[in-house]
């Protein structure tokens, strides 16, 4: 038999405090229209109309002065070249001592039981104490061991339940997560080599978006995962759900700096929805043209991609979409 929890959910009338490595930034809206001021300076307005997943973005500087957003250089000469010194950046999570702070009543009752284990351990004995009688008794701790580590898990259901327009603030989010996730292509990054305002990304993994949860959890609300070979991330209205494996941790997004981005990148292969730069090269002259002491000096697109930023103490979670333009499409 299953177990349901629920839980109150208060979005809080549209008003959002958002935390990145920029500094923090705030933003206000709902029912279709959102002002968001951002962390590196300027304001962001989104209108969408509720129901279809269209929605148009347009960015402005900050009319009161303030700190512009720094844009990508359209000068291949300033990519990777001698003069600079690139940085690589690791990203990942170390899921075993990754601590939950968020669904502690949900985990722990999802979490592996051993409903056998003391009748198991009883029979496991009993039979060690059989076999001094009958050798071919020793079927009988041998059956025992089984009991002692035969494991299931319960099926968990997390019912929300949305006070005021809480629930059309969760459907909007839902709405624009799935046109930023909805790219053709969308990565879990591990390394990025990163110099000033431009990365190559050399380790990652292909993601790939989802209604519903993994393993035994459900909850009454629509639930977007993104998965890569044996990890799932689930984006819930009060938490990050991370399964690993089939086994859960979840991050309460309070306890999380979020931060939602874009970032130019040097690729090799043009995805067809990325927004292309210009063309340069892995090392370049100062005049633009590529550099004839490197032997292996490939052409190269210089792209905007959006960057999906999520971290705490124990994990950097980074999500690269090729996508930046959130048109519905």
């Amino acid at each position: 038999m299953g177990i349901r929890f629920r839980k109150s959910i208060n979005l809080g009338k549209g008003f959002r405090v958002n935390m990145s490595k920029s500094g923090p930034g705030f933003s206000w809206g709902g029912k279709g229209f959102r002002v968001t001021k951002k962390a590196g300076g300027g304001f962001r307005t989104t209108a969408s109309l509720p129901g279809t997943g269209l929605s148009y973005q347009k960015d402005f500087s900050n009319p009161f002065g303030g700190k512009s957003q720094k844009k990508p250089s359209s000068k291949s000469e300033d990519f990777f070249d001698d003069a600079t010194q690139s940085e690589s950046r690791d990203f990942g999570l170390d899921f075993k001592n990754l601590e939950s702070t968020g669904l502690k009543d949900v985990l722990g009752e999802a979490a592996y039981k051993y409903p056998l284990r003391k009748i198991g351990l009883i029979v496991f004995i009993l039979g060690i104490i059989l076999t001094f009688v009958k050798t071919y008794l020793v079927v009988i701790a041998v059956i025992g061991a089984f009991m002692y580590f035969y494991k299931k898990k319960n099926p968990v259901e997390i019912e929300y339940d949305f006070e005021g327009d809480s629930g059309k603030e969760y459907d909007l989010t839902n709405k624009l997560l799935a046109g930023i996730l909805e790219s053709e292509k969308v990565w879990l990054v591990d390394k990025i080599e990163a110099d000033d305002d431009k990365n190559l990304i050399t380790a990652r993994k292909e993601l790939r978006l989802r209604e519903g949860l993994a393993g035994d959890l459900s909850t009454n609300v629509k639930v977007y995962s993104l998965e890569a070979g044996d990890l799932t991330l689930s984006f819930l209205p009060d938490a990050l759900l991370i399964n690993k494996n089939g086994d859960n941790k979840a991050i309460d997004y309070k306890d999380m700096e979020v931060d939602l981005r874009s970032e130019a990148f040097l690729e090799e292969e043009l995805i067809s929805d990325a927004t292309l730069i210009n063309k340069t090269y892995l090392h370049v002259n100062k005049d633009g043209t590529a550099d004839k002491r490197y032997k292996d000096n490939p052409e190269l697109n210089l792209v905007e991609y959006g960057i999906l930023e999520m971290k705490n103490k124990d994990m950097t979670l980074v999500i690269v979409f090729s996508d930046t333009v959130i048109d519905g499409e």
